[in-house]
């Protein structure tokens, strides 16, 4: 029985063998023949009607000339995509320059149009020319080539819309504007060059996805444009991410090899870094060649990304070094394990001098780290804790702690080993009652060995207080400076017009020559994203977060207050067990300057 694959290996074998057009032209009549007139093949054809692409459609290559429309691998991998992944989410499409996606995902929709009843396509252009170039110069130039017996009966024909009224079916297309597919009922979506629309994509999702369907496909494809709402929504987890990088396009490549005697020492390390990945030499030059045709070189890193994070390249002034960062996670490979601290919680009853009840302490004891997928702690480095000859071994910690503030903030801690300054462990949760965070922190910083905690108290003091009345031993009390001199103030840490640059600015120093000591991606990506703003003000850049950057800000700024050595105290000095964790301090064991 003849099958759809069948057909498609004897359209590319004829292809590679004539190079014909006229032939190819005469093959796609007699393919469209056979598929309406052969049940299984109609079959196929109605269920993924995708497949018939590379059955009967053509499309025009660079040099202007007819060629059959054969999947090239990035787009053979979004098909199967498609296939395996469904439509219970959107896709997100994120690529370099010219892989050939607005084509492909053109070519899909044009292929729905003309096969399904009642089916309602919409692509939403960045620009009025792109709109004319995607709907006239693509999907137009494909329809007027298929064969004639595959064209339904058209209502309307136009520049910006096909209607084919006995199927019931229409796909139109235009530029972004607030109100954009209003007052329609759409099965298909595309959203063309997405970080690109002149309008806010929060807004046009309001237009156009409340006119779709259930189980609509929707697609947003794009190359990356800075942090702006294509970024929020890439981060958001609501999508299908898919990104390609350059050289999974096979034809990105050259023969020429002189390319890769370069003197520049950023390419020199590029080159170096792609090559541990597995690149061949052909692909290298090609990227080589590109790098040098650009006056801006930095353009490379947006339009030829080798990562997500770098394709997010900020335009803003960055704080941070993100050629260091982007080349860094574009080779993260630290391994962590993700979980949450349980304990048992009970209330210890406190007794007047005459012996009654005046109130009741709340203890927190059996502490114990539970791995959990969703967990809230990220630990790189377990505590090093060694008992040997009689005394207790145990690694200096530090916490920095950023409640989170208004909207959409996340509550996190860093964790960071003083003797090294290495980031052993990451708290983040976004949703959480202040108490429940404070009671994790507590037992984040017991198992660490009784960390010094400086926790950020900008917007509430309940988790340093909650804290407090726990009697956790080495709570962070900051001072003012004056003088270069500290006096004991308040628990925990305050930023303000005078530590906010300064604790930002000792983080950038300590970032820009050891990056290797964060070991968190999430507190990676919003490095690159943390910017100075026009009035000046160092910050996550719109819609991204800098929680994470605060925390560790905190953490590297105060681990200056707590002893960088090892630990050596007897084995009874009280090192964390679960049948400890309840002691009581003093006030005098709380750090003061």
């Amino acid at each position: 029985m003849l099958t759809i694959e069948d057909i498609v290996k004897k359209r590319r074998e004829l292809w590679q063998k004539t190079k014909d057009s006229a032939l190819d032209k005469e093959l796609v009549d007699s393919i469209a023949h056979k598929i309406l007139t052969s049940e299984n093949l109609r079959s196929a054809i109605q269920k993924e009607p995708y497949l018939l692409i590379e059955c009967c459609f053509s499309v025009v290559d660079k040099k202007r000339q007819r060629i059959p429309f054969f999947f090239n691998t990035v787009q053979r991998d979004f098909i199967s995509k498609i296939q395996t992944l469904g439509r219970q989410k959107p896709y997100f499409v994120l690529k370099g320059r010219q892989q050939g996606f607005t084509t492909l995902i053109t070519a899909i929709q044009l292929s729905y149009a003309v096969v399904c009843r009642n089916f309602a396509g919409f692509t939403v252009a960045d620009r009025d020319d792109n709109t004319r170039s995607i709907f006239v110069d693509k999907a137009k130039t494909m329809y007027n080539d298929l064969p004639k017996i595959l064209k339904p009966t058209e209502k309307f024909n136009s520049i910006a819309e096909l209607y084919f009224d006995k199927l019931n079916s229409s796909w139109r297309i235009a530029s972004a504007s607030a109100n954009v597919g209003r007052s329609r009922t759409l099965s298909f979506i595309h959203f063309s060059e997405a970080a690109f629309y002149k309008c806010p994509l929060s807004e046009l999702q309001k237009s156009i996805l409340e006119s779709s369907v259930e189980n609509a496909l929707c697609i947003y494809e794009t190359t990356a444009n800075g942090l702006n709402d294509a970024k929020a929504l890439w981060d958001s987890g609501s999508c299908h991410n898919l990104f390609y990088e350059w050289w999974k396009s096979d034809e990105y490549r050259c023969d020429d090899l002189s390319y890769l005697k370069t003197e520049d020492k950023w390419l020199k390390a590029r080159l170096a870094a792609l090559k541990s990945r597995g690149l061949q030499d052909s692909q290298l030059a090609w990227y080589a060649k590109k790098y040098s045709s650009y006056i801006d070189k930095s353009a490379i890193k947006q339009e030829y990304p080798c990562s997500p994070e770098e394709a997010f390249i900020v335009s803003s002034d960055s704080i941070f070094d993100k050629e260091a960062i982007g080349n860094y996670l574009s080779n993260f490979d630290v391994l962590s394990t993700q979980g949450s601290f349980k304990y048992k919680k009970s209330y210890v009853p406190s007794y007047s001098p005459e012996g009654e009840i005046c109130g009741y302490e709340t203890k927190i004891s059996d502490v114990e780290f539970v791995k959990d997928p969703q967990g809230m702690v990220s630990i790189v480095e377990n505590p090093y804790r060694l008992e040997k000859g009689g005394l207790l071994y145990e690694k200096p910690y530090v916490i920095g702690a950023d409640t989170a503030g208004f909207g959409q903030d996340y509550f996190t801690a860093k964790v960071i080993d003083n003797t090294s300054g290495r980031c052993v462990a990451t708290l983040r949760k976004q949703c959480i009652d202040e108490d429940l965070y404070a009671i994790q922190l507590y037992c984040l910083g017991k198992y660490y060995n009784n960390a010094q905690i400086a926790v950020e108290t900008n917007y509430s003091r309940h988790p340093v207080n909650v804290l407090f009345s726990l009697g956790y031993p080495r709570l962070y009390s900051q001072g003012n400076e004056d003088g270069g001199e500290f006096r004991k103030s308040r628990l925990g840490f305050t930023t303000s017009a005078l530590t906010r640059p300064l604790i930002i600015s000792n983080l950038v120093a300590t970032m820009r020559d050891n990056l290797h000591l964060e070991t968190d991606r999430e507190t990676l990506k919003e490095l690159l994203s943390f910017v100075r703003h026009p009035n000046g003000k160092a910050a996550a850049a719109q819609n991204a977060h800098d929680d994470l950057v605060m925390a560790s800000a905190i953490a590297h700024y105060t681990s200056r207050f707590f002893t960088h050595e090892m630990q050596i105290t007897d084995t009874g000095s009280g090192f964390f067990t679960k049948s400890n964790t309840n002691s009581s301090p003093e006030y005098n064991d709380f750090m003061e300057w």
